[in-house]
């Protein structure tokens, strides 16, 4: 994820206007300055949405859990990707795994939803 989360934060610096640098350095604001008071607030939304990948990545994402443990000691490890795919595949109850791979969709839409909200709320026009 970092690697993505890189390349988006990189993506959001190069579209901020040189224009507005070079005004607050005129305007004699130090790097710290410029980097918490104009920088971070205009990077705010694109962190949200790289934040929102790696939410979404990581809920779906069951290759951790099904490498190292297998859903771990009585089933303590258990995402609700790998929890799924267990009961559904390797359990023989197609109808159980759907349902819980079902409840992983307007979960995770219901979180992205908010997410898209704070970040336009937090748009500086």
């Amino acid at each position: 994820m970092l690697p993505l989360a890189t390349v988006i934060l990189l993506a959001g610096l190069s579209s901020i206007s040189h224009e507005i640098l070079e005004a607050a350095e005129i305007d004699g604001a130090g790097f710290w300055r410029r980097l918490f008071h104009i920088q971070v607030p205009l990077l705010l939304p694109i962190m949200s949405i790289a934040l929102l990948f790696g939410i979404v990545f990581t809920f779906t994402d069951m290759t951790v859990v099904y490498v190292l443990t297998r859903g771990g000691p009585v089933q303590s490890t258990q995402v609700l990707a790998s929890w799924a795919f267990f009961k559904g595949i390797e359990g023989g109850d197609l109808a159980q795994g759907a349902a819980i791979a079902l409840f992983l969709f307007p979960m995770l839409a219901g979180v992205a939803v908010l997410m898209l909200k704070l970040a336009r709320r937090r748009e500086v026009t």
